[in-house]
C-alpha cells in the first residue's frame, strides 16, 4: 500500500474517530481540518497527525491546507438544519463539495473519497437531506472535471461505538418497549457498522478500480416495511 498525505474534512466526528486510527495504522500521513483544534486534542494521540485550524468553507484556506496532500476525504454532513449559515443542507452538502473539488485541483490533491448517503438523488431524493447529498455528488464531478479521481460512498445509517442515531433509538425503546420508531410508515433502514464503512473507505484509497464509482453500503439487517 502506498503511503499518502490525506487531508480529512470532518475528521473530528463519529466516523472520523474510527477512520483516523485505521488510516494511521496503514502508514498514511493525516491532516485533520477543524475550526476548533483545541476541542479535539484527543486526536493528537496518533503520532504525526496534524490538527490544523481551517475553516473548510473558506475555499482559499482549504486550498492552502490541502497543498502537499495527495488525497482528500470528506466526512462532513449534517442531519438537521439550524439558522446558522454553516448549518444548512445546501451550504454543507452542496457548496462544500464544490469548494473541495476546486481547492483540490488547485492544491494538487487528485484523489477524493466522499461520504454521501444511501438514497442520495438530486431530483428524486425523499428529503432535502438526500436531495442535497445528491447535488453534492454532482458538484464534485462538475468542479473536478477530469482532473480528480473521485469515489463516492453511500452508507445507510451508520452505527457503532460513539454513534448518536441508533443510541437515541435505544433510549426511545426504553420508554416504548417493542416499538421501533421510523420517520415515516414506508421508511427502511439497513444500518451499517462503522468499522465496515472504515474498511470500505480505506480500500478505495488503495484500489484504482474504485475511481469514478459509487458504492452503496448497508448491513445485513433491514428495518421497516
Amino acid at each position: 500500500m502506498k503511503s499518502l498525505c490525506i487531508g480529512v474534512l470532518g475528521g473530528s466526528g463519529f466516523v472520523g474517530h474510527h477512520l483516523l486510527p485505521h488510516l494511521h495504522d496503514q502508514g498514511h500521513h493525516l491532516r485533520v481540518f477543524t475550526r476548533w483544534p483545541e476541542r479535539h486534542r484527543d486526536l493528537r494521540v496518533l503520532p504525526g497527525l496534524e490538527l490544523r485550524a481551517v475553516d473548510v468553507h473558506d475555499e482559499a484556506a482549504l486550498t492552502e491546507a490541502l497543498r502537499g496532500c495527495q488525497a482528500a476525504v470528506n466526512l462532513v454532513g449534517i442531519l438537521n438544519e439550524t439558522g446558522h449559515t454553516h448549518r444548512t443542507f445546501r451550504h454543507v452538502h452542496v457548496d462544500l463539495p464544490a469548494k473541495l473539488a476546486r481547492a483540490s485541483r488547485r492544491a494538487g490533491a487528485t484523489r477524493i473519497i466522499h461520504l454521501s448517503a444511501a438514497g442520495a438523488d438530486p431530483n428524486h431524493g425523499a428529503s432535502m437531506y438526500l436531495r442535497t447529498k445528491g447535488e453534492g455528488e454532482q458538484q464534485l464531478h462538475i468542479n473536478g472535471g477530469d482532473r480528480l479521481d473521485i469515489t463516492i460512498l453511500r452508507p445507510s445509517v451508520i452505527f457503532g461505538p460513539g454513534d448518536l442515531f441508533l443510541n437515541r433509538f435505544a433510549q426511545l425503546l426504553k420508554w416504548a418497549p417493542g416499538i421501533f420508531p421510523l420517520p415515516c410508515p414506508w421508511a427502511r433502514m439497513q444500518p451499517v457498522f462503522v468499522g465496515d464503512v472504515v474498511l470500505a473507505l480505506a480500500a478505495c484509497l488503495d484500489r484504482p478500480d474504485t475511481i469514478g464509482q459509487r458504492y452503496c453500503l448497508g448491513g445485513h439487517c433491514r428495518f421497516g416495511s
